[in-house]
């Protein structure tokens, strides 16, 4: 499984998985715990990978709750929250910095949602953006500035489904 998921990463990053399988061997399959760790570790996505899902993933939200559709924008959030816990786990050297992002400016988008609230929303929303905005540039990487798309498309999703904001972690059917 590990190594199809780290297929799936390059393939869909347009990675060499040459690369991959140079760089994992059997150091996943073969050896002791540490050196099969740091082989797992060498093949984790990097920070950029991540920032990439969260990037769809917060384009998602913003359109789905313009668009009405409640459902789809809380679990868009929940899901970049769930992104952002991969980059605090394999980043660790950033976790401060996406922690308090998420403990400051994600609660009130949460509760924009809850209430239905799109001025609300909107509002918290881009408070939130240039507080990843202002993380990027205190990384050094002001070049990367997240803007949202003057259209709204995302994989074919329909931000235009009426929906409440519903959704229970672990309550799929």
């Amino acid at each position: 499984m590990i190594i199809r998921t780290a297929l799936f990463v390059c393939l869909a990053c347009g990675w060499n998985t040459g690369v991959l399988a140079e760089a994992m061997g059997d150091g996943i399959y073969k050896g002791d715990t540490e050196s099969r760790l740091d082989a797992l570790a060498r093949i984790q996505p990097g920070l950029g990978v991540v920032m990439h899902e969260i990037g769809y993933r917060a384009t998602a939200a913003y359109n789905a709750a313009n668009g009405g559709n409640w459902g789809l924008a809380q679990y868009e959030l929940k899901e970049m929250l769930e992104a952002q816990e991969v980059g605090e786990a394999t980043r660790p050297q950033h976790a401060q910095m996406l922690k308090a992002v998420e403990r400051v400016n994600f609660p009130p988008v949460l509760d924009a949602v809850a209430n239905k609230d799109l001025d609300e929303f909107n509002q918290q929303f881009a408070s939130m953006v240039e507080a990843c905005n202002a993380c990027h540039t205190a990384l050094g990487h002001a070049f990367i500035k997240y803007r949202l798309p003057t259209e709204a498309t995302a994989g074919g999703l329909d931000f235009n489904l009426k929906t409440d904001p519903a959704h229970v972690e672990g309550k799929e059917k």
